[in-house]
């Protein structure tokens, strides 16, 4: 597959209208492309067909899936897509997004490893914000991670996308039957316990629990499980989350209880969606903090200071509206 990426060198005309300029990343399934086209330069992505081959159905599933995700979307803190269809040379699909300059939150983390709570949290509340507009039109997103949020630099601001909806569950689209009810799909480290169990009856409360996970991985430098072993004891009840203040002592009680309430194993006990996972976190830190403009300066590690703090140790919440009774 990767061999047929000689087949859109820079100055290749695509679907007529889009001139390849170069490169910008590959997986194992595509390759995204910088173009120009009527809208500016853009990036394009693609599926790599090989001549003679077809695309394995749940390889076009999850692309077709992605499409309509995004197709419906509209949003501030979404990656949208401008235009879509399918190469008439090559027969292969693609989409085309802006082109975006910055980072995804992965690579951040990457680098400075946690985050202040006064960083992480306006972030994720972004990240709601999106994953929101997702659920009201149907979309539960199924693969929320930090490398699916893109910090897009806008001047010398950031604004947080979400991205990536090629696992998304979307109503009304009929290719949603691809997903075999034994498969694990998702990322483990950031996934919910049902999720893990059976992806195709998951709710928008499995969203909630990775958006939670997210916030604990830049809060704490990772996420509560990073061994394949220890998020299965998880799953079959035999862990528990550990608390975001052992590893991160700093983190206020408000906070570390609006965070565990998201990590909930039962979804039932859970903040039931993002935009009360939103408001809990705005609650935790207050208006202003949770409504900040992220700057591209300010991406930077958590302070010495703030590292040699220790707050008052949290009660954590058996049920979301246990916060409601403080």
């Amino acid at each position: 597959m990767l061999g047929e990426m000689a087949t859109f060198p820079p100055g290749t005309i695509f679907a007529g209208k889009y001139r390849i300029l170069g490169q910008l990343g590959a997986g194992a399934m595509g390759a995204v492309f910088e173009a120009e086209g009527p809208q500016g330069v853009v990036a394009l992505k693609t599926l790599l067909v090989e001549p003679g081959k077809q695309v394995a159905a749940e390889t076009r599933a999850r692309f077709d899936r992605e499409v309509a995700a995004c197709a419906r979307l509209q949003h501030k803190h979404v990656l949208s897509i401008l235009d879509h269809g399918i190469d008439d040379v090559t027969g292969a699909p693609f989409f085309v997004m802006p082109r975006m300059k910055g980072e995804d939150l992965g690579q951040l983390l990457t680098r400075v490893k946690r985050l202040e709570p006064t960083l992480a949290v306006p972030i994720v509340v972004q990240a709601c914000r999106g994953v929101t507009a997702g659920h009201a039109a149907g979309i539960i997103h199924r693969d929320l991670k930090p490398s699916n949020l893109f910090l897009e630099e806008e001047g010398g601001t950031v604004v947080v996308k979400v991205s990536d909806f090629g696992l998304a569950k979307v109503q009304d689209v009929g290719i949603e039957s691809l997903t075999s009810s034994g498969a694990i799909l998702g990322t483990p480290h950031y996934m919910s316990p049902e999720q893990a169990e059976n992806a195709k009856r998951v709710d928008a409360r499995t969203d909630v629990y990775s958006l939670g996970m997210v916030l604990y991985h830049a809060l704490t430098g990772g996420p509560a499980f990073t061994r394949s072993g220890s998020f299965l004891a998880y799953v079959v009840g035999q862990a528990q989350v550990p608390p975001v203040q052992g590893a991160a002592p700093w983190v206020s009680p408000e906070l570390a209880r609006a965070t565990h309430a998201a990590l909930l194993r039962s979804p039932d006990a859970r903040w039931p969606d993002a935009a009360e996972l939103e408001l809990a976190l705005t609650m935790a830190v207050g208006f202003e903090i949770a409504n900040a403009t992220l700057y591209r300066a300010a991406l930077a590690p958590i302070s010495e200071a703030s590292k040699k703090q220790v707050a008052p140790r949290a009660e954590l919440p058996q049920h979301w509206q246990d916060l409601l009774r403080r």
